[in-house]
Order: structure tokens, then C-alpha cells, then sequence
């Protein structure tokens, strides 16, 4: 079973709050932002082991943990090739965006990751994606590859590494 990582966005602790909610946000923003062919089936996904789902919420002023405001989730797998992940995929909830949200999480699970003994974290981009790739340079991630009609026919897909010493 995957490794559900439920986060607060403005103190980055860990929460105990409606988990279930959560993952049916998850698959609701998952739904509008990535094209039928890009969109993850969490029910299967959440079966796998080498998998973590970190979700991170908008908790300020909540009344009831019932009810959590997903802000921005990110798939990781753990690869079996050492300690390398892949970072599948990353989201940010439509409200939310050009807030820096995506670099501020993903520093942290960067450093999250590190304290496990991970030295690497692997990732694909659309080369028309231009933010995400420009927040993938500003962190330090260095381009390896290029693959033709990776996405889909004319999208490019460059895979990106950002490597560190484990701590």
C-alpha cells in the first residue's frame, strides 16, 4: 500500500485529517489538469509499495478536519535501482498557482527524501511545459535526456535529475 503523506502548507507538520476526502480532491484536480491519457488511477496506484502520495493542505482557519482544502499534491516512486526516486508527478490546485507552492514543497520533500538516504530524484517534463521547467532549473535540476514524441506525437519529453549527497 502506497505511503500517504498528508502536510500543512503553512507549517509543513504532518496532519491526521480526512484522508479519504483528500485523495478524492486529488483525483478530482488530477481529472481537470492532465489530459485522459496523463491521468493517474489512484485506486490502483495507492496498491503499489514503492509509491508515496504527499498531499499538501491549506489548514488555516479550518473548522473541521473533515473537510481539508487540497492545495497541492506529488506523486513519488521509490526506484529499485538504489536510492534514486522518480518524481511522476507534481500539482498544483488551480487557486493556488504562481504562488511558489511547488518549489517550497518540493525543497522540503527534497529534504525529506535526503534524511531516508535518497541522492538522486528523477523526473520527465513536456518541453512546452516552460514554468515547470523553469522551476526545475532555479532548484538545480540538470537536463539529461530529450526524448521525441514522449508525451504524445510533436511533445518532447526531457528528463531532468537533481542529484545531492545523503545526509
Amino acid at each position: 500500500m502506497a505511503n500517504v503523506i498528508i502536510k500543512s502548507l503553512h507549517t509543513g507538520e504532518k496532519l491526521q485529517v480526512a484522508k479519504d476526502e483528500l485523495i478524492h480532491q486529488v483525483q478530482h484536480v488530477e481529472k481537470k489538469t492532465f489530459p485522459r491519457r496523463e491521468a493517474m488511477d489512484f485506486t490502483t496506484e495507492l496498491q503499489k509499495r514503492n509509491m508515496d502520495l504527499v498531499i499538501i493542505v491549506d489548514d488555516a482557519g479550518l473548522s473541521t478536519p473533515a473537510r481539508p482544502r487540497m492545495v497541492a499534491y506529488m506523486v513519488f516512486v521509490h526506484l529499485k535501482a538504489g536510492n534514486a526516486v522518480l518524481l511522476h508527478k507534481i500539482c498544483v490546485s488551480e487557486g493556488y498557482r504562481r504562488r511558489g507552492i511547488a518549489r517550497i514543497v518540493l525543497e522540503i520533500q527534497a529534504e525529506r527524501l535526503k534524511k531516508q538516504g535518497c541522492t538522486k530524484i528523477q523526473l520527465w517534463v513536456d518541453e512546452g511545459n516552460i514554468p515547470a521547467r523553469r522551476l526545475y532549473k532555479v532548484l538545480g535540476l540538470e537536463e539529461v535526456s530529450r526524448v521525441k514524441d514522449y508525451y504524445a506525437v510533436g511533445r518532447t519529453g526531457i528528463q531532468m535529475l537533481w542529484g545531492f549527497s545523503s545526509v
